[in-house]
């Protein structure tokens, strides 16, 4: 939201980050939110290690919400407003002039259309269950013969369509309308069979549970328990009601009642327009001036076409940099790997990958070459489950050897491991790395990916792998920290050798750049360094639940947040280690 209150940041691109602030805030709803709501129904005291009451801390989120909420209608409204300066104007359908009005005419019967079905209230039918991903409009029926009987209709808008509809004209302006706008205008036609004088439609959008309930069907497979759970997700308990704050009231209530609504303090009145996480998807209009310029990734020196990733990477270890470097360079080594004829194995672990993904199709065609594939997919990677039962199913297909996680835990390194057949032994190339194999979030998020042929991380990759194949070896690990077998330990030794070091007036720090720091344990073990005299420097994306420079706790700790054009995805962490510094890269933060 600060972003999007920045002017240095072009005009579209503020308005994206409305989007990724209404997202980010749907999602806290769907997860953290309806994990709060479950914990009403356990006890009436707080929960440990909670340590705090849900039903309190439910209140207080609502409250705080409320305050973001007008903050961003009033960003919103501002924007619309320079936008108009700048020479897009967004309109709504009162606004609507004759020269639009044979393309809205052609693009409303031929496109939106034939995927408009209302349905008509009553207390005969049972409710329509609301998809969480939808808008839906809440319409009022009105006759001049009945004026006080309104009939109330509800209409879910197509979330296939695009929201913004870019009118030609001839003014000098372009004008946009939201594909609400465009329903709004033609209500009057979808009800024609009727005899309404008025009618008033208002956005309604809810938020349901997202928090998956795998059963323990002993019968059944992971992935179909799975396929249950997220067919189950879609009937979630609601978390959250947005609604139009010009809708009348007995609508509302009329709603509320049918959708058995009885907890009101995540009902939340709003604006004319819901789901603006859409706005993170809002074209550039033709006006490539009002969003940031493109930037090419840079090449590498040593990774191109002409060299074997093999040769070079045996040469020396790779560091590469996302999206300053391009995530192509790790789909070039998968394809080579396919048809690279000393290739044996590849093995590889996938977190969240992206709709056609060139990674599964260089799989998919490693397996086909004889290769022997084995992918770990986790199948619990929240809001991509559905994609990757897809794409597990498609590999066992095609021939690769597919885990669907490991039972208790979730599978989230991002690892690859590619073992080849030279003079007669078998060297191990190892991808490790901070980011998903997802090519289209690979060019906003800030990722960092090691590839080695170091033997000794070899082996130790390889053990995972072996875990993973049979979940009761578990190996010794010195090289790789593993949650959540030595992570801890590891890391808590590690911050006592910066305390001795300041114990000892030598010098003492640690750095660590993640997206969310929230463990208790470790949030402690800060606070002895930072009293030993340790320098702690925390650069934390997201939730950070220490409070830096309390006097006698945390005064020699500071939190920062980066925020910008990419979003800061890598795990970094830094320990001083008396003039030697270690440097850890990581896919994990530092949560329970």
């Amino acid at each position: 939201m600060q972003e999007a209150e920045d002017k240095s940041v072009p005009l579209l691109d503020r308005m994206r980050f409305l989007g990724i602030f209404s997202n980010n805030l749907d999602e806290f709803y769907k997860v953290r939110v309806a994990t709060l709501r479950r914990a009403t129904g356990f006890s009436k005291k707080p929960i440990d290690p909670m340590d705090f009451d849900p039903i309190k801390t439910l209140v207080e989120i609502n409250e705080l919400v409320q305050k973001h909420q007008t903050r961003f209608t009033a960003i919103f409204n501002n924007l619309l407003g320079e936008l108009s300066k700048a020479g897009i104007q967004f309109i709504t359908e009162k606004q609507i002039k004759p020269e639009h009005f044979n393309f809205i005419q052609s693009y409303f019967k031929e496109k939106v259309k034939p995927f408009l079905v209302p349905v008509i209230l009553n207390q005969k039918n049972p409710f329509p269950p609301l998809n969480d991903q939808s808008i839906y409009f809440a319409i009022e029926l009105l006759s001049k013969s009945k004026p006080n009987e309104p009939v109330y209709a509800l209409l879910e808008i197509p979330s296939h369509l695009p929201r913004f509809i870019a009118l030609p004209g001839k003014s000098g302006k372009l004008n946009v309308i939201f594909i609400d706008d465009l329903i709004r205008y033609y209500l009057p036609e979808l009800f024609n069979i009727f005899s309404f004088d008025k009618h008033n439609a208002f956005a309604v959008k809810t938020t349901r549970d997202a928090e998956l309930d795998i059963d323990d069907d002993v019968s059944k497979s992971f992935v179909e328990k799975m396929a249950r759970s997220i067919s189950q997700r879609k009937k979630g308990q609601y978390v959250r009601m947005n609604y139009d704050q010009s809708m009348p009231a007995a609508l509302l209530d009329y709603l509320l009642k049918r959708m058995k609504i009885r907890n009101m303090e995540n009902i939340s009145a709003g604006g004319r327009y819901h789901n603006k996480k859409d706005l993170m998807s809002l074209p550039d209009f033709g006006r490539p001036d009002l969003c940031y310029s493109p930037l090419k990734p840079l090449q590498h020196k040593r990774l191109n076409k002409n060299n074997s990733f093999f040769t070079e990477i045996k040469k020396k270890d790779i560091l590469l940099h996302f999206p300053y470097h391009s995530f192509s360079l790790i789909i070039d080594l998968l394809r080579e790997s396919a048809i690279d004829p000393e290739v044996r194995t590849i093995r590889i672990s996938l977190y969240r990958v992206a709709k056609n993904s060139q990674i599964i199709n260089a799989l998919i065609t490693a397996a086909r070459n004889g290769k022997r594939v084995l992918a770990v997919i986790e199948l619990q990677a929240r809001f991509d489950e559905e994609n990757n039962i897809a794409v597990t199913r498609a590999l066992t297909e095609a021939g690769v050897r597919v885990i669907p996680g490991v039972h208790g835990l979730k599978v989230h390194c991002k690892l690859i491991q590619i073992s080849r057949k030279e003079s007669g032994r078998t060297i191990r190339y190892v991808h490790v790395g901070t980011g998903n194999f997802h090519e289209r979030t690979a060019n906003i998020y800030t990722d960092t990916s090691l590839l080695t042929a170091n033997t000794e991380i070899g082996a130790e990759v390889r053990r995972i792998f072996e875990f993973f194949e049979s979940n009761f070896v578990r190996s010794v690990y010195r090289h790789l920290v593993v949650s959540p077998f030595n992570t801890r330990r590891k890391f808590m030794d590690l911050i006592n050798t910066e305390i001795d070091l300041a114990v000892k007036k030598k010098p003492a720090f640690i750095t660590i750049k993640m997206n969310n720091l929230v463990d208790p344990g470790m949030i402690r073990k800060l606070y002895e360094a930072s009293n030993s005299g340790v320098r702690i420097k925390l650069i934390i994306r997201g939730i950070c639940s220490l409070i830096p420079g309390i006097p006698g706790k945390s005064e020699n700790i500071s939190v920062i947040s980066v925020i910008g054009r990419y979003l800061e995805h890598s795990r970094i962490i830094v320990f001083g280690n008396g003039g030697k510094p270690l440097y850890f890269i990581s896919s994990a933060d530092w949560m329970g």
